[in-house]
C-alpha cells in the first residue's frame, strides 16, 4: 500500500541533491568527502545521478524535471529489511516507467519519521518519444495516483479502498521556493536537524540547529521559530508551521519522541548484550564451585567431635545424592524431549523459510516476465526505438 504526491521543479539539481544528501552545501560536500549519500537504495534509466541531472538540464524547459512520493506503509514493508528496502525501490522504478517514456531516478529513503520506506521519483520533462514535455501523469487526480493503484494491484501490494492525496511534506513543499532562497535553505536545515538522530528533545534539537546556523525558540503560541541570517546580511524570522506542517510544534515533538525510543532501544540492547556476556562467564564459575550458605567455627566442632561430624556429613552427601538421582534422570528424559521438540520446530522453520524464497523467486520471474512484455508493447509501438531497462546501484 502506498500514496502518492507530484509537484514539478525547476531544478534538477537542487531535488536531486535533496534526496542525496539533505542540502546543496555542507552536508553534500560531507556526503562527497566520505563517499556516503541518503539513499538506501538507488536506481535509474542512465548510468548515474549527474547524468540524469545533465539531461534535465539540457532540454531548456522551466520546468525541468517532476518530483513524485511514494510513501509506503510498514505494515508491509520493513525499514530495516534490506529485501523490502530493494522491492519498494523495484517498485518506485516501475511507476516511473509506467508513467511515462522518460529518464527517471528513483532514490529510497529510510530516515522518515514514521519509520516508513519511501521514494523520490524524479522525471525528466522530456518525452523520448516525442521530444515534448511530459502530458500526463502530472497531477495527482489525472492519472498519478490511478496509475500507482494500479500498480500495487499488479504487484500484489494492499490498494487504498478510498484513495486521498497525501499531504505534500517538504521534499515537494520546498519545489515551491527559490532555488538558494532563505525559505528552501532554510527549511532543508530544518529537515535535516529533524532527521539528526541526536534531536531527542528541544535542547538537544536547539544545539542541533547551532550547527547549521540556525537560532530556535518557542513562541507565545507554543510553535517553533527560526532565525537564519540570509544572503543580504539580514537576520531573518519564520515561523516552522509557516514553513511547512512537516516543521510544525506537534510534528516536531513526534520526531524527538521517534528518535528518544530508538536511542532507548539501542542502548537497552547494548546493555543487555553486555550482561549476556558478563553472566555466562559468572554462571560457569557458581555452577563450579557452589554456594557457601555459612560457616561454621562454633566451640562443639571440637576433635573429639570431628570424627562423627565428617562422618555425618559424607552420610548426608550420599543421602543427597540419593535424593537427586531420580530427578536427575527425569530431566535427562524432557531434556531429549526437548531437543526433539526443538528441532522439529527448526525444521519446521528452514521448510518455511524455503517455501518463500521460492515463492518470492516465483514472483520476480513473473515480474520479470511482465517486464519484457511491456518492453516488446512499447517496441512495437515506437519503431526501432528502444528503451533501456533501469540500473539498479543498490546501497
Amino acid at each position: 500500500m502506498s500514496t502518492v504526491n507530484v509537484r514539478s521543479s525547476h531544478s534538477a539539481q537542487s531535488s536531486v541533491d535533496y534526496a542525496l544528501y539533505g542540502d546543496s552545501g555542507q552536508q553534500k560536500e560531507e556526503h562527497r568527502r566520505r563517499g556516503t549519500s541518503r539513499a538506501a537504495a538507488l536506481s535509474s534509466s542512465v548510468d548515474n545521478p549527474d547524468q540524469f541531472i545533465a539531461r534535465c538540464e539540457d532540454h531548456g524547459r522551466k520546468a525541468e524535471l517532476y518530483s513524485y512520493t511514494q510513501n509506503f506503509s510498514p505494515d508491509e514493508f520493513d525499514v530495516n529489511n534490506p529485501d523490502d528496502v530493494k522491492r519498494v525501490n523495484g517498485l518506485g522504478r516501475m511507476l516511473a516507467e509506467d508513467m511515462h517514456s522518460a529518464d527517471y531516478l528513483v532514490v529510497t529513503h529510510v530516515d522518515s519519521k514514521g519509520g516508513h520506506l519511501h521514494n523520490h521519483v524524479y522525471v525528466c520533462n522530456n518525452d523520448n518519444i516525442t521530444g515534448k514535455s511530459l502530458q500526463r501523469n502530472t497531477s495527482w487526480a489525472k492519472g498519478v495516483h490511478q496509475t500507482n493503484d494500479a500498480l500495487m494491484g499488479r504487484e500484489g501490494c494492499q490498494v487504498l479502498d478510498s484513495p486521498m492525496q497525501a499531504k505534500a511534506d517538504w521534499s515537494l513543499q520546498r519545489e515551491q521556493y527559490e532555488v538558494d532562497g532563505f525559505e528552501r535553505t532554510l527549511g532543508d536545515k530544518i529537515a535535516a536537524s529533524l532527521r539528526d538522530p541526536r534531536s531527542t528533545d528541544r535542547e538537544a534539537y536547539k544545539a542541533v540547529l547551532a550547527e547549521h546556523d540556525v537560532k530556535f525558540s518557542v513562541a507565545k503560541s507554543g510553535e517553533h521559530r527560526y532565525k537564519l541570517r540570509h544572503q543580504n546580511g539580514k537576520l531573518l524570522s519564520k515561523s516552522g508551521k509557516a514553513l511547512s506542517p512537516d516543521f510544525s510544534a506537534k510534528s516536531a515533538d513526534e520526531i524527538f519522541k521517534y528518535h528518544s525510543e530508538n536511542r532507548t532501544k539501542e542502548q537497552s540492547n547494548a546493555v543487555a548484550g553486555r550482561h549476556e556476556e558478563r553472566g555466562s562467564g559468572r554462571t560457569d564459575k557458581r555452577r563450579e564451585l557452589g554456594a557457601v550458605a555459612r560457616v561454621d567455627d562454633s566451640p562443639e566442632l571440637r576433635r573429639g567431635t570431628r570424627r562423627r561430624v565428617d562422618g555425618g556429613d559424607q552420610q548426608a552427601r550420599r543421602e543427597a545424592e540419593q535424593r537427586h538421582a531420580e530427578p536427575v534422570r527425569a530431566a535427562d528424559g524432557d531434556g531429549a524431549a526437548a531437543a526433539q521438540h526443538s528441532a522439529s520446530v527448526q525444521r519446521g522453520i528452514r521448510d518455511r523459510a524455503r517455501a518463500a524464497k521460492a515463492r518470492r523467486d516465483r514472483e520476480d520471474a513473473e515480474r520479470a516476465r511482465r517486464q519484457r512484455q511491456r518492453q516488446r508493447s512499447a517496441l512495437g509501438h515506437e519503431g526501432p526505438q528502444r528503451r533501456d531497462e533501469g540500473h539498479y546501484f543498490g546501497q
